[in-house]
């Protein structure tokens, strides 16, 4: 095949552009194919390809440019970290059958809010509740919903951008996404991080979507168990970032709970703060 008709077909596939090499008309460098790694792929079926990862780390320049035309491209870039504690190689996309994107339109963030709240708050009839009072202050039992939108401290991508920079190490690797959104990538990499707190990653994701718009939010570093967000629109108030504090905890509740203590307490840590950083047991 030409490769002008190479270079079409590709243009409407981004995984198409994967395969030979470039993101839109952006010649990458040297990187490979990951494909699912789930139970359900059995003997003798092909696994589908998921993402493109970089064989060496990339440079914070590459990184920015292919976040901006992410938009054109249909791939979203972000910083991938693999681990062999656990899974084996590249445990951090496929080990769980990844969702259509489809699966994130149906949830709502209050909604997602509500039945984790609800899940971690359920009282046992002999033990009584599974969190304290002291340690949900200052709400109780009940659900109070997500925050209000903070107010636009700096442009997102710029702060992405700049962020990302501090991120980068020899273990990391750029990773392309066919996703239009940093939000959707664990639902679409079938990645199984928080798979101790919720067996499917779609609610996730619709909460990401949701600090996106309300935060300018951008995921920016993957791994095994932990997830790395720019933060373009924080909270500065007490009360706002108790209340942000709250949906972290329905979000990654061993990242409040076991490093803070309390909401509280963590809405002190994250009051201001432009960098968001999350990990699950």
């Amino acid at each position: 095949m030409l490769w002008e008709e190479r270079q079409g077909e590709a243009t409407a596939d981004p995984m198409a552009m994967l395969r030979i090499g470039f993101a839109g008309n952006r010649e990458l460098p040297a990187g490979e194919l990951l494909t699912e790694q789930s139970t359900r792929i059995g003997d003798g079926q092909d696994a589908g390809p998921l993402c493109w990862i970089s064989k060496e780390p990339p440079s914070a320049q590459l990184l920015a440019t292919l976040r901006a035309e992410s938009g054109n491209n249909g791939l979203w870039p972000l910083l991938l970290v693999d681990d062999t504690e656990i899974y084996g190689e590249r445990c951090t996309v496929g080990v769980v059958a990844p969702e259509p994107r489809a699966h994130i339109d149906k949830w709502h963030v209050e909604q997602v809010m509500s039945r984790i709240w609800d899940g971690l708050c359920q009282v046992d009839s002999d033990l009584g509740p599974a969190y304290d009072l002291e340690s949900l202050a200052p709400f109780d039992h009940t659900c109070p919903g997500p925050a209000p939108a903070g107010d636009l401290l700096a442009d997102a991508n710029v702060l992405a951008n700049q962020l990302t920079q501090r991120l980068l190490n020899e273990q990391t690797r750029l990773g392309l996404v066919p996703a239009p959104r940093g939000s959707d990538v664990l639902t679409v990499l079938g990645w199984s991080g928080a798979t101790n707190h919720v067996s499917r990653c779609a609610g996730l994701s619709a909460m990401l979507r949701s600090w996106e718009e309300r935060f300018g939010a951008r995921v920016l570093r993957l791994g095994p168990d932990r997830l790395d967000l720019s933060v373009a629109a924080p909270p500065t108030r007490r009360e706002h970032a108790a209340a942000v504090a709250a949906e972290h905890w329905t979000f990654a509740p061993d990242r409040v709970m076991q490093d803070s203590g309390s909401i509280a307490s963590y809405a002190e840590e994250i009051r201001g703060g432009r960098q968001w950083s999350f990990w699950w047991d």
